[in-house]
């Protein structure tokens, strides 16, 4: 039986890997012009938000979802830095490829956290038998 909270917290960056890929021009969520850098912002904080609440649940958490929260932080702040005018956009081109491969790497990172939900519990329930 998978945790609940590995499993919301799973869900969750999953989810905000959805948003931010939404944010990459030709998603839906795509904002041209000078809102551009609020959808940075909005999706990096979204992201953050959600890997600090991982973080406050540590204890009820597994090792995988705890490094997951980790990175749900680290994608939140690179894509962030990644705004127009600010550190890594003049860096990384095609800025819309960029944002693709942020948003990407967040679900990538969402998909092993819910893999892991169901996989670790089962395994450590399976050992403890």
């Amino acid at each position: 039986m998978a945790s609940r909270y590995d499993l919301a917290i799973g869900v969750l960056v999953l989810i905000a890997g959805i948003i931010i890929y939404s944010f990459a021009p030709g998603g839906p969520l795509f904002v041209g012009g000078s809102e551009h850098a609020t959808s940075h912002f909005l999706g990096g904080f979204i992201v953050i938000i959600i890997g600090l609440i991982g973080l406050a649940l540590y204890r009820n958490l597994g090792r995988v979802e705890v490094g997951v929260s980790v990175l749900s932080i680290i994608l939140g702040l690179i894509f962030i830095l990644d705004a127009p005018g600010m550190v890594l956009s003049s860096m990384w081109t095609p800025h819309a490829v960029a944002m693709q491969v942020i948003g990407a790497l967040t679900i990538l990172v969402g998909l092993i956290g819910v893999g892991a939900a169901f996989l670790v519990r089962k395994t450590t329930v399976a050992a403890q038998a």
